[in-house]
């Protein structure tokens, strides 16, 4: 059967405490990510102390970010962890996640810094290859927006960005897509992932319709954007400043 996993929860007034012992790995996995989003979708802000839990292997990580996500994301769902000897913060770093959770040596600390935001916050969404597609997007970009406290003029370009990925999804590549949204303290990075591999094609910059204004809308208005491959499709991105750049 191999190690197990157990989980201590400790209920308080405003949050929980979960301290899990035994071992962490695709096995047990299931067993973490109940007791965490039952936690989160119950109090809402949950401390995670993982100093006696064993990593199977340093993937097995990405569970932690995943639950929060799930769960909705901050400020929806608040969580820490709480690790003394660093050993899955490192293993997060390794795997490219360790700035979307916040990472504590001691439980005080752990429940003193609930409601802090991760250097990086993460949202998605999966749409639909329909009609429906680019307002469900700018409706999930919307509501993610109020919640991370963005400006007006910000979340109307990253609505225009947003239509633009997914009706280029819906449109050309046919398939349903995944948007995700990732805020920094500098950046909001908008991705959308379909199931084709068949690259966007640049078209002329009509500035008045709403949508189909093409890749070059997106140039225009990113500080950066790019596509990125899959064997089963591809993401395309496109990152918007916080703050207007400075003219030079």
């Amino acid at each position: 059967m191999g190690p197990n996993l157990h989980v201590d929860l400790d209920r308080r007034a405003d949050h929980a405490v979960l301290r899990l012992h035994g071992q962490l790995s695709v096995r047990t996995a299931p067993v973490a990510r109940r007791a965490m989003l039952k936690s989160l979708f119950d109090v809402g802000k949950v401390v995670v102390d993982v100093s006696r839990l064993q990593l199977a292997n340093p993937e097995c990580v990405a569970l932690l970010p995943s639950v929060l996500n799930t769960a909705g994301g901050w400020p929806t769902a608040r969580m820490v962890v709480v690790d003394a000897e660093g050993v899955f913060e490192d293993a997060a770093r390794r795997v490219h996640c360790s700035d979307l959770l916040p990472f504590y040596p001691a439980t005080e600390a752990g429940v003193r810094h609930v409601d802090d935001r991760p250097a990086r916050v993460r949202r998605d969404c999966a749409v639909p290859a329909d009609p429906t597609a680019s307002a469900t997007a700018r409706r999930f970009l919307q509501e993610a927006a109020a919640d991370w406290d963005l400006s007006p003029d910000l979340t109307e370009v990253a609505q225009l960005v947003v239509s633009e990925l997914v009706s280029n999804a819906v449109e050309h590549a046919g398939t349903s897509s995944t948007v995700a949204l990732e805020l920094t303290d500098e950046t909001l990075k908008i991705s959308v992932r379909d199931g084709s591999t068949t690259q966007p094609v640049a078209r002329p910059l009509d500035m008045v319709s709403f949508r189909g204004r093409g890749l070059p809308l997106i140039d225009r208005v990113s500080r950066h954007w790019g596509i990125l491959d899959h064997p089963d499709g591809k993401t395309v991105w496109a990152t918007l400043s916080l703050v207007p750049e400075e003219p030079v």
